[in-house]
């Protein structure tokens, strides 16, 4: 029996491919699909797919829950803060029209405790909720071998399993409501470590070279150089972008990202990790944060740190890390990764979140 689901972020890069790779009569059919209504020529496209694979497209909640006639709500959106405000405008009007025991596949990158918190409301409000975080980008999704990071009840795993099978490459992680977000920021800290690696040995091989950062000369030396032991894919999905092709602002965007290092920073905190391992990860928040003010409004992916790691730039970003990090105050560096963030990416970080907070 084909599986009925609305969506929440279709629109995004990450979901919108599921409308070509569900095919009707298959494993799962999306019913309505939520539109914000931003206009571009790539969401334009977004709606044009969703539309073939036979969904109708909705401007508010109450319309995409109707009278309820669908299996689970699939939401791949923001961070704590957006997705907090998601479930408390939704589940209200999930409950109103509630047939059975309908269920949220939650695909956004949150932290343990957002899983944890919204695993207790949506129970008490009788819908089943499991968070299965992706990793992979926008080109795993749109080739469906993204991973994804399954955990909770395992019987919802083994019903949504074979869906997951046709949009990507699922594994699960056990019955742990929190164990899918735990293994996604897991990755992150491969990620951010792998980052800080290869866009230090670009920036050192500038100046020991004495050659500029980007063009075909360092590319051609890091093809070759990322063969060997300190090989990293940072170098092949992220930072050849820049060296390669001056291309900046296309990949990780800092402002999600930013938010992801503190998560994973705060998790390294809380399971009792040392502070070599915890720092790190605020010191790229840290970083992160510094080109958000620095660069103010303009779009930039995570490998642009290694523009601010030569000398001409390097004095900057230190000031900038003295004053907010220390190995010395662990919890505050981490507090203070939050307190430097611009409004709108500070309101989406949300780390301290209970049940309370979707009410």
């Amino acid at each position: 029996m084909t599986m009925k689901l609305v969506g929440i972020g279709g629109m995004g890069l990450m979901l919108s491919p599921s409308a070509k790779h569900l095919k009707p009569g298959g494993t799962a059919q999306f019913l309505r699909v939520h539109d914000r209504g931003t206009m571009d020529d790539r969401r334009d496209r977004c709606r044009q797919a969703w539309q073939d694979h036979g969904a109708v497209l909705v401007e508010d909640y109450q319309a995409l829950v109707g009278d309820g006639d669908f299996d689970g709500v699939v939401i791949c959106a923001g961070k704590n803060g957006d997705d907090c405000d998601i479930f408390s405008s939704l589940v209200p009007l999930m409950q109103q029209n509630k047939k059975g025991r309908p269920f949220v596949l939650h695909l956004s990158t949150v932290s343990a405790g957002f899983a944890q918190a919204a695993h207790g409301f949506l129970n008490a409000a009788g819908i089943d909720y499991v968070n299965y975080p992706l990793t992979g980008g926008p080109l795993g999704a749109e080739n469906a071998n993204m991973l994804i990071l399954a955990s909770g009840d395992e019987s919802i795993y083994q019903r949504l399993e074979p869906m997951l099978q046709t949009i990507g490459n699922p594994r699960y992680f056990g019955a742990s409501v929190t164990a899918g977000a735990e293994v996604k920021l897991i990755g992150q800290l491969m990620v951010f470590n792998g980052l800080v690696g290869i866009c230090s040995a670009a920036a050192l091989k500038s100046e020991c070279f004495r050659e500029e950062l980007s063009g075909a000369t360092q590319a051609e030396f890091f093809d070759f150089l990322n063969g060997g032991a300190g090989g990293t894919r940072q170098w092949d999905v992220a930072t050849s972008k820049g060296v390669r092709d001056d291309i900046w602002d296309q990949g990780f965007m800092i402002h999600h990202a930013v938010v992801d290092a503190i998560y994973a920073a705060k998790l390294c905190r809380e399971r009792g990790l040392p502070a070599m391992a915890v720092i790190p990860m605020a010191s790229i928040a840290l970083t992160f944060a510094y080109l958000l003010k620095k660069y103010e409004s303009a779009p930039l992916a995570t490998h642009a740190i290694v523009r601010e790691m030569i000398r001409k730039n390097a004095a900057g970003l230190d000031d900038f890390l003295n004053q907010h990090l220390s190995y010395g105050d662990v919890d505050g560096s981490i507090n203070n990764c939050i307190a430097v963030l611009p409004s709108r990416v500070q309101d989406s970080v949300l780390l301290d979140i209970d049940q309370d907070s979707f009410s």
